[in-house]
């Protein structure tokens, strides 16, 4: 077993042989990528479901003067999927200039925006990173091209990569310490809320020209945006969506509370979450936010560290909000991409290998259960047991970037980087 062990160990530590793992694993994932998410959908078209029924639905009411939240007042927005628009009015606001023009041409410019805000996120986290092996490089973007929730979002013509992308221009920011980056944070949560978290993070660091660039940013998108509509986002659809969700999509640990409470709204047949349910997850939220905030004890003052923080929040995200969709797991491409690299540079398997874990629960592993529940598969209870697999992958990321702080923290100063 011991040689076995060196044998393995010794392999790795060479270029060639890690060359060759590359490619052996590399030109399927990008020849599969390519046709999925590329060739296909502008070469026969594809239907984007959340961005044709949502989201230029809610476009072309704003362009004829109604209100783009009116199937919330009639069918209801306890559930963040269908054609209820459910986010911010500034990406609707936004659309309004394609409402006029062929769903042909907007569908091969929402493909092609889509990749291009997945590859301008890989950009800018190697350069955060200081990604500069060619090895390392091409791992991380291999993992981002075969993350499930990626395409995911290419299938529905979903905003969150380009969420990813100013995410990936926050960090970039963030590592620098330059101010630009709260633009980038501002804006992202202006139109999903989803990320606003992160402004914990700053505000704890005491980054105030950044704090400040990111509220600029994000309340005068909203102001300019159709402030009519505001108001009505803020008190009626926001509260309604953050009431929580047991539907099987739901990967945060609200959703699997609310699925033991109600296991009804497992396949939605019921609606929305108890009250209890909707107690203990926000007890579970202050809880998780806590820990996240107690691992870093201090604001970091090295790149390093700084990174491992910014890993650190996004990855407690999912888990302090009320839903967390599939395609909204994309976000956590960011701490897999921190703890990936910290963990290859110090050969710390632990951390490698609970990213791993949760890159595989929610991706392959929730594609399987999909695929068991598409079949008709019966079981009840094996499906409820499978369905828990994308809340695991998400505990199992922000563990593990806990552990990373930990860890980086306990290093000797001169070790810091």
């Amino acid at each position: 077993m011991e040689a076995t062990a060196e044998l393995r160990r010794h392999a790795l530590s060479n270029r060639s042989f890690r060359s060759l793992l590359l490619a052996v694993s590399g030109i399927p994932i990008a020849i599969v990528y390519l046709w999925q998410a590329l060739i296909q959908p502008l070469v026969f078209g594809a239907y984007l479901g959340d961005f044709q029924e949502s989201y230029m639905r809610a476009a072309r009411r704003l362009a004829a003067g109604a209100d783009p939240y009116d199937l919330c007042r009639t069918a209801g927005c306890l559930e963040p999927t269908g054609p209820q628009y459910v986010m911010p009015p500034p990406l609707a606001w936004m659309l309004q200039p394609l409402v006029s023009v062929d769903s042909h041409v907007i569908t091969v410019a929402a493909i092609l925006a889509l990749n291009g805000c997945l590859f301008a996120f890989i950009f800018c986290a190697l350069r955060a990173l200081k990604v500069d092996d060619w090895q390392l490089a091409a791992l991380l973007a291999l993992i981002a091209l075969s993350f499930e929730p990626v395409m995911g979002n290419i299938d529905e013509g979903q905003v969150n990569l380009i969420l990813l992308a100013l995410s990936g221009a926050w960090l970039l920011g963030w590592v620098t310490g330059r101010w630009w980056g709260g633009v980038a944070i501002g804006l992202a949560t202006a139109l999903k809320i989803i990320q606003a978290p992160v402004g914990l993070l700053i505000l704890w660091s005491r980054r105030w020209s950044m704090l400040a660039a990111a509220v600029v940013a994000g309340l005068g998108l909203w102001l300019l945006a159709a402030p009519q509509f505001l108001w009505e986002y803020l008190t009626s659809v926001l509260p309604a969506i953050s009431a929580g969700t047991g539907q099987f999509e739901n990967h945060s640990p609200g959703g699997t509370i609310t699925r033991l409470f109600e296991p009804d709204t497992f396949l939605g047949i019921v609606r929305g979450s108890p009250p209890a349910a909707r107690a203990i997850t926000l007890v579970l939220a202050l809880i998780a936010l806590a820990v996240t905030f107690f691992v870093m004890r201090r604001p970091a003052g090295d790149r390093t560290g700084r990174a491992l923080e910014a890993a650190a929040v996004v990855a407690v995200t999912p888990i302090v909000t009320s839903y967390s969709w599939g395609t909204h797991l994309v976000l956590l491409l960011l701490p897999m991409f921190v703890l990936v690299a910290w963990s290859i540079r110090r050969r710390d398997w632990t951390v490698l290998v609970l990213v791993a874990a949760g890159f595989l629960l929610i991706g392959p592993g929730h594609n399987r259960f999909q695929a068991l529940l598409i079949s008709g598969y019966s079981n009840l209870f094996v499906l409820r047991v499978l369905a828990e697999m994308g809340m695991v992958g998400v505990v199992a990321i922000w563990a593990a970037s806990l552990l990373a702080l930990r860890r980086q923290r306990s290093r000797p100063v001169g070790e810091s980087s």
